[in-house]
């Protein structure tokens, strides 16, 4: 069986790595991987190496699109010439089979080629809510397109089926991204200090703010900056990570950029921790942003949150993780409250609601069983309530 999968970030990536190892390592699978948008020329072959593929195990084809700086009109250009890349590319491979994960911008550009072809689609992370991100919308509409749904939670399985979907076509699996995180352990001082050029001083907080992209804000720099100094205030050391492709981008770097020319002690400001991250996410003592990462992996860890504004709400959460506005004083008042003995009580007990550390194989076994389901879809209505 041929499956074509595609990544453009190493936000999708990652999460999808355990996926793409486990069908790289099945000997009836063909496995071709397309990469664009997120990616530096020359770079993407190392990032799938990071996510847990083996050299030799899969077909790498890299689209040559990368968007540094996204902007609505840039992203409709290249979105156009990623469709392009895409149409070209089918006919080279002739997959059996489509992969995509989650609710990227791009996925609007990549997935009508493969519709047009006829060619089966299977989506992961379909029915989750993020209804401040302009990915609620792409989320919805790639749910449609697909043929195949691998889905996180019980909530996300109802969604889909509210959007129509068939129940056969519907498989909860939990997150893939979490089986990165199963039986890690944490940094010693040593190694945090090898890799990071700083001590290890607990609290270790680690913040990413990302531009709330439903509203398309125009202050992302001034509302990261906030989030990132009141971070830097309570915490012994801090990292701080670059945000998704997405428009807004360019204001929250420069303010990242201006903290690490600032030379604080004990800062850390990387664009991506990489293969890294596991490992950092089992270290810290609390994860602040606006990040899906502290919504879907940070429970398995029993790591307090504070999750700020618009961008993940409505998205299912564990006990684990407190909400608060983008308002400086709340900000602090929360990040307070999420580095409190009781509250790290609270997390330690909380169980992760997007699954156990072991989705890859029964995705992989969903993709093996597409071809056997027909491409006519029924769509299916919910009894009407009285």
């Amino acid at each position: 069986m041929k499956v074509l999968a595609f990544a453009g970030t190493r936000a999708d990536l990652f999460p999808l790595g355990p996926v793409l190892a486990a069908l790289a390592a099945d000997p009836s699978i063909e496995l071709h991987i397309a990469t664009a948008i997120g990616f530096p020329q020359s770079t993407a072959q190392d990032r799938l190496l990071e996510a847990g593929l083996r050299q030799g195990t899969f077909t790498h084809h890299e689209l040559a699109l990368y968007l540094a700086e996204p902007s609505p009109v840039l992203q409709a250009q290249y979105g156009a010439r990623l469709s392009a890349a895409v149409a070209d590319l089918l006919p080279d491979v002739v997959p059996d089979a489509v992969v995509v994960l989650g609710d990227r911008w791009e996925l609007l550009y990549v997935l009508p080629p493969v519709v047009i072809s006829g060619i089966r689609l299977i989506h992961l992370h379909g029915g989750e809510v993020t209804e401040g991100a302009l990915d609620e919308r792409v989320r919805h509409a790639v749910t449609k397109l697909a043929d195949q749904h691998c889905v996180s939670t019980a909530q996300a399985a109802r969604r889909v089926a509210q959007l129509g979907e068939a129940v056969e076509r519907i498989h909860q699996t939990g997150a893939p991204g979490l089986d990165r995180f199963a039986n890690q352990t944490p940094l010693t001082d040593d190694e945090f200090l090898a890799e990071f050029g700083v001590p290890l001083v607990q609290p270790l907080v680690m913040a990413t703010y990302h531009p709330a992209t439903a509203e398309m804000a125009q202050n992302a720099g001034e509302l990261a900056r906030q989030v990132f100094e009141e971070v830097i205030g309570q915490a012994g050391t801090t990292i701080l990570t670059y945000p998704g492709f997405d428009a807004g981008r360019e204001h929250i770097i420069a303010v990242l950029k201006d903290i690490e020319s600032s030379e604080i002690p004990g800062v850390v400001v990387r664009e991506s921790l990489g293969p890294h991250y596991p490992r950092v996410m089992a270290t810290v003592r609390a994860l602040v942003g606006n990040s899906s990462s502290g919504i879907l992996e940070a429970a398995s860890f029993h790591v307090p949150v504070v999750n700020i504004g618009e961008r993940q709400r409505g998205r299912e959460s564990g006990a684990n993780v407190l909400h608060c506005r983008d308002d400086r004083n709340e900000i602090r008042a929360t990040i307070e409250k999420a580095l409190s003995a009781q509250f790290r009580l609270v997390s330690s007990s909380v169980v992760n609601p997007y699954g156990n550390s072991h989705s890859a194989e029964p995705i992989k076994r969903v993709i093996l069983g597409s071809p056997a389901e027909g491409l006519t879809k029924a769509f299916i209505d919910l009894p009407l309530e009285s």
